[in-house]
């Protein structure tokens, strides 16, 4: 039985790891301002202030926000999408943008320094990654058929695995050809993404997230950012025809405030929860995973 405090301090816990990932884009937005005044231009998406000053908090943020997110427990399927958009969010962080552009303008030896040095990076994070799923195997009451509650958490759930699967394969490819790392960055910010939709698509139907729920979680809610955030990928396609320089970058933002408005829902709904006083099974009928 937890005790008092216990419940006070896990709830603050989940509380401030909600808050930081409301205001961690601040980092980089602050930065992004700055940076546009004193030269008086935008990049043309988020990844390009990696080769720019901002380059340490663009990283910075993403890491913060990828650990965060696989720290972040909830129910099943929104855990293992938040694992997923964790672990894509420290790639796009670790991997440099336009990497082979970056490449042509160093020495032979510099150009093998920095490709080492995102080998040793990519390596470090996939032996992490692989040791965390054993911990949380062995220590986690967890079961692949909590993914499979409905028809809909099991093709989000076979899809987002079948894709994790791909991207490993990219990363162990390009890690041992030791070239450029091709396509890497823009395949973990695109499964980034779609794995924030699937985190956002796995509310739906859930029986908590009723029309009376009016602290933040109604199901329409959710169904509606997901509709946005699909709008804004045909958006992105829209903007670049008509010539638009700052597409993507566009785009970029939209879908981060999107995000940012779910956690801004999370955070009303589950601000008092767990409660210290008895809840029942109508009001809280799923108990984050532990």
């Amino acid at each position: 039985m937890s005790t008092s405090d216990e419940i006070h301090n896990g709830r603050d816990t989940l509380r401030y790891v909600r808050l930081a990932l409301l205001v961690l884009p601040l980092l980089l937005v602050v930065a992004i301002v700055i940076y546009g005044i004193l030269n008086g231009k935008v990049e043309d998406s988020i990844s390009s202030y990696y080769l720019g000053p901002s380059r340490d908090l663009f990283v910075a943020m993403l890491v913060a926000t990828g650990v965060m997110l696989v720290v972040y427990k909830g129910a099943a399927l929104e855990d293992y999408a938040l694992n997923l958009a964790g672990f894509y969010a420290i790639f796009v962080a670790l991997v440099p943008t336009r990497l082979g552009q970056t490449l042509s303008m160093l020495d032979t030896h510099a150009q093998i320094q920095l490709i080492r040095s995102v080998q040793i990076s990519v390596v470090a994070v996939l032996v992490v990654s692989a040791v965390f799923v054993w911990l949380e195997w062995k220590t986690t009451k967890w079961s692949p058929r909590s993914l499979h509650i409905s028809k809909l958490s099991k093709m989000l759930t076979i899809a987002s695995t079948v894709l994790l699967i791909a991207f490993i394969g990219l990363l162990l490819w390009r890690s041992i050809e030791g070239t450029d790392f091709a396509g890497v960055h823009y395949a973990a910010a695109l499964l980034l993404i779609i794995s924030m939709g699937v985190a956002i698509a796995s509310h739906l139907g859930r029986e908590d997230l009723c029309d009376t729920d009016t602290s933040g979680g109604r199901s329409t809610h959710y169904a509606v950012l997901l509709v946005l955030m699909a709008l804004g990928i045909v958006g992105w396609l829209v903007l670049t025809v008509m010539g638009i320089s700052q597409a993507l970058f566009i785009v970029e933002w939209y879908e981060i405030g999107l995000f940012t408005y779910f956690w801004y829902l999370e955070s009303r709904r589950l601000w008092n929860y767990p409660a210290l006083a008895p809840r029942t099974p109508r009001e809280f009928p799923q108990q984050p995973s532990q």
